[in-house]
């Protein structure tokens, strides 16, 4: 090629010279690279590198935690040992739960998985769930102290609400099937609040509210951290039909369509070879608790 560019610059346009200089001008397009293969090389290539799988959260300890732009908590540490061990890339993104929720059920092929989600029949409707990633104590009700003491023994979810108690809860969430059902069961009013859990307790020290329902950690650890909260509210294991005693409620990874079949194999592979014992069975007391009436 260099050859013929060479000639295509210095022979003079004369007689035979010119019909070279010709045929020269004429071949040269087809010994140049053509841009478009190059470009198609650079898709094959980047097609077939490894593609970065989203992790999505949102600040809710002790799950998940996000501390000056840093992703923590019991359950992201968990999913980035799954996901090493699998040998998927992946990166942790900060995200609110509803736009998690709407991801998934307006783009199938989202290629993104969010940790710690309870499977639900309406859920799958849109989305993929691995094995269990984690098993956390049965939910409980957190009241303020005076609204404990109107409850008087009370201590099923039914028996709870049929006490006139106003009961916030975080819209978008799902508390377990059986608490659901439950609740969809109720004639009391439910109060939603796209407020975090943090903030649901904050309204019940106030007065604004009387109860909301949380995770024993969840509710442990926020108390844990206000001494002021720790005083005004009491955490009360739900017990009765209601809470399902010995039924675990184990949370997964709720994860787009756009994570295929072989993907969610070797997810459930690595749960099952680096979780081993799943983790979530809290030892010791949990601040704030109040034993169920027997």
């Amino acid at each position: 090629m260099h050859d013929c560019l060479s000639r295509c610059t210095s022979v003079p346009a004369t007689g035979r010279a010119f019909a070279a200089t010709l045929l020269c001008l004429l071949l040269l397009p087809l010994l140049l690279p053509d841009p478009a293969l190059a470009d198609a090389d650079i898709a094959t290539q980047t097609s077939a590198a490894p593609r970065e799988l989203a992790i999505l959260a949102f600040h809710r300890p002790p799950y998940y935690t996000f501390d000056h732009g840093v992703a923590g908590g019991i359950l992201v540490d968990a999913v980035r040992r799954v996901l090493d061990a699998a040998h998927i890339p992946y990166h942790v993104t900060e995200m609110p739960p509803k736009r998690i929720v709407a991801l998934f059920e307006q783009d199938p092929t989202a290629h993104a998985c969010a940790p710690g989600w309870y499977r639900t029949r309406e859920r799958e409707q849109f989305a993929r769930f691995s094995a269990p990633i984690y098993r956390n104590l049965p939910p409980a009700a957190v009241l303020r102290a005076d609204a404990a003491l109107q409850s008087g023994r009370a201590r099923g979810l039914t028996g709870l609400l049929a006490t006139g108690l106003r009961l916030v809860l975080r819209d978008g969430f799902s508390y377990g099937p059986a608490l659901d059902e439950a609740l969809a069961r109720s004639r009391a009013p439910v109060y939603r609040s796209t407020a975090d859990n943090a903030a649901l307790l904050e309204m019940l020290a106030s007065g604004r509210y009387d109860m909301t329902l949380m995770e024993q950690e969840e509710a442990a650890e926020l108390l844990r951290r206000s001494p002021r909260l720790l005083q005004a509210l009491q955490l009360v294991p739900l017990t009765g039909q209601d809470a399902l005693p010995g039924q675990p409620q184990t949370r997964h990874l709720m994860c787009g369509r756009g994570v295929d079949e072989a993907t969610m194999h070797r997810i459930d592979d690595a749960i099952a070879a680096v979780l081993g014992d799943m983790p979530g069975d809290v030892a010791g007391g949990l601040p704030g608790t109040h034993p169920a009436a027997p």
